[in-house]
């Protein structure tokens, strides 16, 4: 089969003819350079021969056009942080004007992308990054900062996030309409740390016309649902295909949420926390096996259930490939 193929039969609950996989991990202090982050993800797909890209660009450009501001570090292995938060106070949250879902940060993004395909030699699926309204707005704001300003000044929130989601679309669409098979739709605001109706209202709302909005122009759209204790239950409507999360780590188990959903595939069974970074070869390759055999070869793609450490060995990533290769002959 041909990536492609594996993929396509993997969405629909066919058979595959080895268990398809993915992994990604972010390029810190090379991923702001569009020619630098088309590079390295072509020799990073070509030396592990995933069957899709999940593209990575730095986790924070959603942010930098509301003043964000990065503390970066030497070399290339830890993550740029947040220097400020530009949303403080209740009235910052009117600092949340307007802006191009096609320029500045997201521009760099997007030229990436039109390299990155220049480049390719193979047709291999990608989809593209995009965080949630809530999740840009976690950022902003910090994690704390947003749960106590939905409830004390909600109104003010959902503006912001009207916004935020406005250019959201328009960088989605972009995405899509320029070569992405679909989206990696993140959100890190899924959490019981908010209710089931503040879930609702804040993060169901703004991101639902995000996923209809390319519902109809791409084939390989998948929900990143991010962290420990979610409601993920509360996501299973999402009009996407896939659905990415913590299984090995923070749970459910595939097997439990394939009691409630029938017509989606799920991505994971790789534990991103423990195994994979410093787990022993034997417990990655019981992972791998145990994702193949559960799967039956359906409606089941390996990768880890968040993005790999930047300073995960090379070693064990072709590791995995290894084990990967090996289902092909059972």
């Amino acid at each position: 089969m041909t990536h492609r193929e594996r993929i396509e039969n993997a969405l629909a609950m066919k058979q595959t003819d080895r268990l398809p996989y993915s992994m990604w991990l972010h390029f810190p202090n090379e991923d702001r350079m569009p020619v630098r982050l088309a590079e390295l993800t072509l020799r990073y797909q070509q030396e592990l021969d995933l069957d899709f890209i999940k593209y990575m660009p730095y986790g924070m450009h959603s942010t930098i056009d509301w003043g964000s501001q990065l503390d970066l570090f030497p070399g290339f292995d830890r993550i740029p942080e947040p220097h400020n938060r530009p949303i403080q106070k209740p009235e910052d949250w009117d600092k949340i004007t307007p802006k191009s879902g096609t320029r500045s940060e997201y521009a760099i993004i997007l030229e990436s992308q039109r390299l990155f395909r220049k480049m390719r030699t193979e047709i291999v699926p990608f989809v593209q990054t995009v965080f949630s309204p809530m999740t840009t707005a976690a950022k902003l704001a910090s994690e704390a900062t947003l749960i106590e300003h939905l409830r004390t000044c909600p109104e003010k929130v959902k503006r912001g996030l009207e916004v935020i989601m406005e250019t959201t679309i328009e960088y989605a669409n972009a995405a899509v309409d320029n070569g992405a098979d679909g989206i990696f739709f993140a959100t890190q605001m899924s959490n019981k740390k908010i209710t089931a109706q503040e879930h609702a209202d804040f993060v169901k709302a703004y991101d639902l016309p995000i996923l209809n909005s390319i519902k109809g122009k791409s084939w390989f759209n998948m929900l990143h649902v991010h962290g420990a204790n979610t409601w993920l239950e509360e996501l299973l409507d999402y009009p996407v295909q896939a659905i990415n999360w913590h299984d090995r780590d923070d749970g459910p188990a595939m097997a439990d949420l394939r009691k409630l959903v029938k017509d989606k595939a799920f991505i994971g069974g790789l534990s991103h926390i423990k195994t994979l970074p410093s787990g022993t070869e034997a417990e990655i390759k019981a992972q791998i096996e145990d994702t193949w055999n559960k799967g039956a070869a359906r409606g089941v793609i390996l990768a880890p259930g968040c993005g790999a450490l930047p300073a995960t060995p090379k070693e064990r990533l072709l590791f995995v490939r290894k084990c990967v290769e090996e289902t092909a002959k059972k």
